[in-house]
């Protein structure tokens, strides 16, 4: 029995009791949901210091929830329990066909088989099987994945036809795509209140870093969080538009 208690409080350890707390409290951290699936970048649980910057340091009251790139959509998931929001308020938007698929069968969320990109035509898009270590790496540039056909939308046009006058709380993931996506807001960027983004640097970006960060500021957005992760190669970041921010929160 000791033995077994030992082995309990050893896989606790590394994370705390808070972590194993947050796992039974919140369905969307449970790994039996995606049993069979290989998420991917971890559980939502990750975003946390965003969704508490914005709950603290913002004045922005969460309605809805966009994520592009959303791979089996955990992210969202857990962004819609923490702001208490029903699965109509979440748009997610997966360009791998078979995730999609894995998308429709674990959430009730409005998700969409596109890629977002800065034009509207058919693109060439690189995918990896499910069995994939890594499921989230599937591109539209090139990445050694096997090449499929897939129909590329902008998202000022999606938010004109679907009359989306403003999005809340913006989560972005393309693998390298992070710039073109942006563009394609257009002038609808200005309604976006905040956005957490994975970026490429140097090498390993297809557009620098240096013109993500213009473009957002163009925008009026403001830089909350940076960090760099895998090696240097990326780096996720929080941005707020100027406006939301709540200075005496902060």
């Amino acid at each position: 029995m000791k033995d077994f208690i030992r082995k309990i409080i050893k896989g606790i350890k590394p994370y705390g009791f808070d972590y194993l707390v947050r796992r039974i409290k919140y369905p969307s951290l449970r790994l039996s949901k995606y049993r069979g699936y290989k998420p991917a970048g971890g559980m939502g649980d990750k975003l946390q210091i965003y969704i508490d910057y914005v709950k603290n340091g913002t004045n922005i009251d969460v309605k809805n929830i966009f994520e592009i790139g959303a791979n089996f959509a955990q992210d969202a998931d857990y962004l819609m329990e923490q702001f208490k929001l029903s699965p109509n308020s979440v748009y997610v938007f997966e360009a791998h066909p078979e995730i999609y698929e894995a998308i429709k069968k674990l959430h009730k969320f409005n998700a969409y088989n596109n890629a977002v990109y800065n034009e509207e035509k058919e693109l060439e898009f690189n995918i990896y099987p499910l069995s994939h270590i890594n499921t989230g790496v599937s591109s539209i540039f090139d990445n050694g994945g096997k090449k499929i056909k897939i129909n590329s939308i902008r998202m000022d046009n999606f938010m004109r036809k679907n009359d989306i006058e403003t999005i809340d709380f913006l989560k972005i993931d393309v693998e390298r795509a992070t710039f073109h996506v942006l563009d394609g807001f257009g002038e609808k960027l200005t309604k976006v209140k905040c956005v957490q983004l994975e970026t490429e640097h140097n090498k390993w970006a297809v557009v620098s870093y240096e013109k993500v960060v213009e473009i957002l500021l163009k925008n009026d957005f403001e830089l909350i969080y940076f960090a760099r992760n895998n090696y240097m190669r990326q780096s996720d970041s929080f941005w707020v538009k100027r406006e939301y921010i709540n200075y005496s929160g902060c």
